[in-house]
């Protein structure tokens, strides 16, 4: 195993792990979005002339989200129905669905590699359909998928989790702090009249740690992996794998009376001292004696020896 195998199959590996971590590592990586929020009351004019009535901390999962508040600390998931949580639900279960997506993609890259050193793979005829997906065009559209998937995840995971939270709180108290302005990064403040009184809300949030590990534990690795199959397109546009045998060209000497492959430089028949009329088809490839009509040499005869 070449340095360089060993390289690419590194390489392709990581995004592979880290999709595996991130969808099964329980927030290991780190929280996706994180939200603060503060309410303080008696706020007819700033928050300096009222006090803090209420935190709350939302730190958010891919299944569910972690609450810090006045009564206390407790996780609630997506799905149940006391968390109004019907539009972050939809999102988070797109983003698995795309991680499973960038994970199948990375497998795909990383069996490429191990499948060109099989030996059942390497005795396929070169126009074998598994020849052609593990080809360096294989490689390639394989990891540029990859790099796609993930830039599309990003786009969806900026716009997606702020659009999700703005429709949860639409017809709420909280519908002020959460509007169609918000990004992935900022911060709001307004009055809401409660019963007796009037309350000031604010809130900050941000993305996470999580997103951020993801997009650039697969998309570096990526695109490394597809300039590396470019490259091997670029040596061999036409190979199935970099280590595909070349296809043989046999030559006839007359004046020495021997037949080898051009490629190779392999001598493969010697009629030295042989007294024949010899004729050779260079477009068959095939030697025989004029004078008796027998074949001394075929191609197909060779491969059956």
């Amino acid at each position: 195993m070449s340095t360089q195998s060993t390289v690419d199959k590194v390489v392709s590996g990581i995004p592979l792990l880290v999709s595996i971590l991130v969808l099964f590592g329980g927030g290991v990586l780190g929280t996706w979005f994180l939200v603060e929020e503060n309410v303080y009351y008696f706020a007819y004019e700033s928050s300096e002339s009222g006090f803090l009535d209420g935190r709350s901390t939302y730190d958010y999962f891919l299944t569910e989200m972690s609450v810090t508040d006045t009564n206390g600390e407790y996780d609630i998931a997506y799905g149940e129905q006391n968390c109004n949580c019907e539009n972050r639900d939809g999102v988070f279960f797109n983003i698995k669905l795309l991680i499973y997506l960038v994970s199948l993609s990375s497998i795909l890259g990383l069996g490429i590699l191990f499948a060109r050193e099989a030996p059942a793979v390497q005795d396929l005829d070169l126009d074998n359909p598994v020849k052609k997906i593990i080809s360096p065009m294989g490689r390639f559209s394989v990891h540029v998928s990859t790099v796609v998937l993930i830039i599309f995840l990003a786009g969806y995971i900026a716009f997606g989790i702020p659009g999700a939270i703005e429709a949860d709180y639409e017809g709420t108290l909280k519908e002020c702090l959460y509007d169609s302005s918000m990004t992935i990064v900022g911060s709001q403040d307004c009055f809401v009249d409660t019963v007796n009184d009037q309350a000031e809300l604010h809130s900050n949030w941000s993305l996470g740690l999580a997103p951020f590990i993801l997009v650039i534990g697969v998309l570096i690795p990526s695109i490394f992996s597809a300039s590396s199959a470019f490259d091997e397109m670029n040596i061999d546009p036409n190979a199935s794998y970099s280590d595909a045998p070349s296809e043989p060209e046999y030559f006839f000497d007359p004046d020495g009376q021997i037949l080898f492959d051009i490629n190779t430089g392999e001598v493969v028949a010697s009629f030295v001292g042989e007294k024949r009329d010899f004729f050779y088809d260079e477009d068959a490839m095939i030697l025989f004696d004029e004078g008796s009509g027998e074949i001394l040499f075929s191609p197909d005869v060779k491969d059956n020896q």
